[in-house]
């Protein structure tokens, strides 16, 4: 299986949180799989990393630089943006792109966000 990881995932796979344990566990049982990002969600790991964890631009890069070490593929090929018909909130928008885009390539989005209703995601436990 391949999945598109969210910036949660992302996050999680780097920052120490208490659902850093949860995501290496989950990655463990799925060794075989392959694990994506986007920029997209490499540019929220960015954002969060510099609002959350206080990183510098330049600490939040490297930290990126350190995860794309661990992690399978790249998607850069980003399909025009297309709404899930249950994005009605400016909060699900990004979501529902996430969503598209892990479908359009074969995947699954990996996140740990339960609030996300769609075929196309893996919800992280």
């Amino acid at each position: 299986m391949k999945y598109l990881l969210d910036v949660n995932a992302l996050l999680f796979l780097f920052h120490i949180a208490p659902q850093t344990t949860r995501f290496h566990a989950w990655a463990k049982q799925h060794a075989a799989a392959t694990f994506h990002s986007c920029a997209i969600t490499e540019l929220g790991f960015i954002r969060v990393s510099m609002i959350r964890y206080h990183y510098t631009r330049e600490m939040a890069e490297n930290a990126l630089a350190l995860i794309k070490r661990d992690i399978t593929g790249y998607i850069d090929t980003l399909p025009p943006p297309r709404l899930a018909t249950w994005a009605n909130k400016h909060s699900e928008t990004t979501d529902s792109y996430l969503c598209q885009l892990a479908a359009a390539n074969g995947m699954k989005l990996a996140t740990f966000d339960h609030n996300i209703k769609d075929p196309a995601v893996c919800l992280i436990p």
